[in-house]
């Protein structure tokens, strides 16, 4: 079965194969990383395959075994096979076609999240909380993305900031 597994790992040498062979232990087959640098150390998230016996909790524990720190896990879909660059640029390539509205493509870039739109500004220059993103949607008024698991990492805050500067950018060119 696939499964998304988020865990924070300290940032040193020999941690991360810490946490690998402790899955391993468990016949869990690590298909894809990305790490997510934060404060409180390095964000690993994986996708992997295991056995269908295993829990989610078998796999809490698997992390928590190999020094691993609030672990989130959840299934995962084979379209997650697709590597992280790839997906990017298509989820750009949908927002300079208009194929997709910013919403839309900002939901597919941070996954299952609840993104809503007002009208009014924000007071602040945007930013990020480790459950909500505020971002200036580029036609007027502020989005608000909201997620309460995993938490949000500034990767991810940086990537969203990237996909509204290319909206913004798209939405120069097509206005006369």
């Amino acid at each position: 079965m696939l499964w998304r597994i988020r865990a924070t790992v300290d940032d040193r040498p020999g941690f991360l194969s810490v946490l690998t062979a402790s899955l391993a232990l468990r016949q869990v087959n690590i298909l894809s990383v990305q790490v997510h640098t934060t404060e409180s150390g390095a964000v690993d998230d994986f996708l992997v395959d295991a056995p269908d016996s295993l829990t989610r909790d078998d796999l809490a524990d698997a992390v928590r075994r190999g020094r691993g720190r609030d672990p989130w896990i959840a299934p995962a879909h084979a379209r997650g096979l697709i590597d992280e660059p790839t997906r990017v640029l298509a989820l750009a390539t949908k927002v300079l076609e208009g194929a997709a509205t910013l919403e839309e493509s900002l939901s597919l870039l941070l996954g299952d999240c609840d993104i809503s739109w007002r009208a009014e500004t924000s007071t602040g220059a945007g930013g990020f909380t480790a459950t909500g993103m505020q971002l200036r949607d580029p036609a007027g008024g502020t989005l608000y993305v909201g997620r309460a698991e995993p938490s949000f990492t500034p990767a991810e805050y940086a990537r969203a900031q990237a996909l509204v500067e290319l909206a913004r950018v798209a939405s120069r060119r097509t206005t006369p």
